[in-house]
């Protein structure tokens, strides 16, 4: 650009010295930037350069300028005889592009339930802060995937707190939540064991997550149901179980159904200090020298069974078993 003389010549001193000035237009870098000054070789040599950025206060020192923005530089040029040229350039650094990048999580279910949140990001260049309305965040609970997003962001006008870096791009993360361990679903099983009784009896199954959580049976390990097998009959069951969750990974366990045959109950009272014994329908002895007063056992056949006890009136009683498998026969002095 070129300005005005302050000197009366034949010779015009703008297009003789013909002053050129050089600005700075580029992103930002850290470095210092500034301009050039030249006029017509001839007259470099008795050519003063000063440099001002108000027009007003004048210096033979470029000025430059490190971070974003915009620094107009009026120029004088003084030759000794040709008098004095003005120009003016800018030097203009604009904001550097950075790339944010949310943050990514891989991750278990979490077995109590509770959300997992992401609210972290990154800039591609180190040292860079945005301000607070800058954030980037995603939630999820389930299993399943979920997108870590940002908000108080505008791509190319979004800068740090600097002002020296633009946000050009955004990248957004990832929560993938996969299924939780087996165990943490707390499957138990309990048996059943017991005497036979009539009824049908089952095994016993419970989860520390209910939520979501279904337990399923069979028999066979193959074939499965929400209802319990069961059993009446004397024998045992080997009962297969499973508790399913779309949060966890299946957890599996057994258990066992006994049903155990029945017996029936002989007692036998005597006074104490007496000598008895006990004899089954087939006349073997059941017991005998026995003085603690009292016996209790199973019968093995049904039939007529004797206590014959010594200085005692009478000397023999009698029960007659009808049942080895429920009832309960007493036979008392």
């Amino acid at each position: 650009m070129v300005g005005k003389t302050n000197a009366d010549s034949a010779i015009d001193p703008a297009i003789a010295l013909n002053l050129v000035v050089t600005g700075f237009n580029g992103a930002y870098d850290g470095s210092s930037h500034t301009i050039t000054a030249t006029v017509a070789e001839e007259y470099q040599s008795a050519t003063t350069f000063r440099y001002s950025t108000n027009g007003t206060s004048w210096s033979t020192t470029k000025p430059t300028r490190t971070n974003a923005g915009t620094t107009t530089v009026y120029v004088r040029a003084t030759h000794s005889t040709l008098g004095t040229v003005e120009a003016n350039t800018t030097i203009t650094v604009t904001p550097a592009p950075v790339t944010l990048t949310a943050g990514s999580l891989n991750t278990k279910y979490n077995k109590y339930g509770n959300d997992q949140t992401v609210n972290t990001y990154t800039c591609n260049v180190s040292g860079v802060y945005f301000p607070s309305t800058v954030k980037a965040y995603g939630s999820g609970t389930n299993v399943g995937t979920y997108s870590v997003t940002f908000s108080g962001v505008t791509l190319n006008e979004t800068t740090d707190t600097s002002g020296n870096y633009v946000v050009t791009q955004t990248v957004n993360g990832t929560i993938t939540i996969t299924k939780a361990d087996a165990d943490d679903l707390g499957l138990r099983v309990w048996d059943y064991s017991g005497n036979y009784d009539g009824s049908a009896h089952t095994v016993t199954a419970s989860v520390s997550v209910t939520s979501g959580t279904t337990i399923q049976y069979s028999t066979n390990n193959s074939t499965w149901s929400t209802t319990a097998p069961t059993r009446t009959a004397v024998g045992s069951t080997t009962v297969y179980v499973r508790a399913v969750n779309s949060n966890f990974n299946t957890a599996t366990a057994q258990g066992t159904i006994t049903i155990i045959e029945a017996k029936a109950t002989l007692i036998v009272n005597w006074a104490n200090g007496v000598y008895c014994s006990l004899f089954d329908p087939a006349g073997n002895a059941v017991f005998s020298a026995n003085t603690s007063g009292y016996w209790t056992g199973n019968p093995t056949m049904t039939g007529e069974y004797r206590a014959i006890c010594v200085n005692t009136d009478p000397m023999t009683r009698t029960v007659n078993v009808t049942s080895t498998t429920s009832g309960t026969y007493y036979i008392a002095w």
